[in-house]
């Protein structure tokens, strides 16, 4: 016998938000086809063509996540680490006492990934990812932090992992990093990248060199959009760029960041390549949006407060369009937004330029920046309506969910392909593919 399908609407926001939630759609570089050797059918798709897989295991997960070419889906339902137990002295070096830490990791993403937070808990803590001249990849909802990474010094601060029974000093401690010099930077290449809904953070009152970027981007790296990030207590953010001789045509958006306690630098620091920066929120920041070498931007509709320099020029051949900037409380700002009777530090004459987007978006205003961006970026903040079901039988689904394969929450499963993840009263939890013609 058929069982009585119940459902019941339910929405996850409070009535007491000012503003509608946004739509979190995929937008700007990541959502472009690209041309040539940069070409991505349909945008950036993730594993949308593969298996939907939840690793319960540190080993589980480094082997979806690794595997060079094969589409996944990656569910992450929890927070990872090593589980091997350490001790950090204040330079983050191996100590017999100090601060209890685990050893960290780094995991190099393979090509057609999709990872994926579910809820709130998704967590990769002393987990950093490498991005190595891969493509098509997409990563949400998910927090990352290198906080007590134990480190060594080799020039610049290395990781420090534990396999096979060993110390094993790895790369950077980055929470991300994209790059493509696996062979040559001269040659090597990626494309198509997607990080939206994350929280990065590391801590403030330590060497700046502790720690390495947030999220970096170095090489041939292009169609990337950043969005509704979080990124605070940390010295240097968002590196795109490596030295003055990376001026590569990297592509990126940036929109509806919140950068938040960043006593340091790199909001982000841009070498070369062309920049669409808009509804991005600075406060209580150091150096914000640092323009260098041929860098290209558009900055559009941003409100920075309490910041010392929000957006710098270099000299080195940058240029800028800024449109409808907000800036409170600032004392290094564009000559251009200067007020009469206004006392500044400095003001900066950015040289203009006439990049424009080349794709259709819908921008906030500048003043509605801060009532919008804390509340909505960051984990946590991609659910949307839940079905409930009953079925008969010991085992009770409790909730079905539906996504599309960006990650976006559906209201109910739409033409193509779809992700239905079904949640059990004995908490276990299922996903599956379903394809609707």
């Amino acid at each position: 016998m058929k069982n009585k399908l119940l459902l019941f609407l339910t929405f996850t926001l409070g009535s007491s938000l000012l503003y509608a939630q946004p739509d979190f759609s995929m937008v700007g570089y990541a959502a472009m086809e690209g041309e040539g050797s940069f070409y991505q059918k349909g945008g950036t798709t993730g594993g949308a063509d593969g298996e939907i897989v939840t690793p319960a295991t540190f080993t589980e997960l480094k082997r979806y996540v690794e595997d060079a070419t094969t589409p996944y889906t990656i569910l992450i339902t929890k927070e990872f680490t090593t589980d091997t137990p350490c001790f950090v002295d204040g330079d983050g070096h191996i100590s017999t006492s100090g601060t209890a830490s685990t050893y960290g990791e780094i995991l190099k993403v393979g090509s057609n990934k999709t990872l994926l937070g579910v809820g709130n808990d998704a967590f990769f803590n002393r987990i950093g990812l490498v991005i190595q001249t891969q493509s098509n990849i997409i990563i949400r909802n998910i927090k990352f932090t290198m906080k007590d990474v134990p480190v060594v010094k080799s020039g610049e601060n290395k990781v420090i992992a534990w396999r096979d029974g060993a110390e094993v000093v790895l790369g950077d401690p980055d929470c991300i990093s994209i790059q493509a010099d696996k062979t040559s930077a001269k040659t090597d290449y990626g494309h198509h990248y997607w990080i939206d809904h994350c929280e990065f953070f590391n801590e403030n009152g330590v060497n700046k060199d502790r720690y390495d970027g947030l999220l970096d981007m170095k090489n041939n790296v292009q169609y990337t959009t950043i969005s509704w990030c979080k990124f605070h207590e940390h010295s240097k953010a968002c590196l795109s760029g490596k030295g003055n001789s990376d001026m590569y045509p990297r592509t990126v958006t940036m929109h509806h960041n919140y950068f938040l306690n960043i006593q340091g630098s790199r909001l982000p620091l841009q070498r070369g390549g062309t920049y669409h920066y808009y509804n991005n929120l600075q406060e209580n920041c150091q150096d914000g949006y640092d323009l260098r070498s041929g860098a290209i931007a558009y900055i559009e509709g941003c409100y920075f407060k309490d910041v010392k320099s929000p957006v710098m020029p270099s000299g080195e051949g940058e240029g800028a369009t800024l449109v409808d900037l907000i800036f409170e409380n600032c004392k290094r700002i564009p000559q251009e937004y200067a007020e009469e009777g206004v006392k500044y530090d400095k003001l900066y004459e950015i040289p203009t330029s006439d990049y424009r987007p080349p794709y259709t978006y819908k921008a906030d205003a500048a003043s509605e920046v801060p009532d919008i961006v804390p509340v909505y970026c960051g984990v946590g903040k991609i659910d949307g309506p839940t079905f409930i079901q009953i079925v008969d039988g010991n085992k009770e689904v409790i909730a079905i969910e539906y996504y599309d394969f960006s990650g976006l929450k559906l209201s109910a499963p739409m033409k193509g392909i779809n992700i239905v993840r079904s949640i059990y009263n004995d908490g276990s939890v299922e996903a599956a593919k379903m394809v609707i013609k």
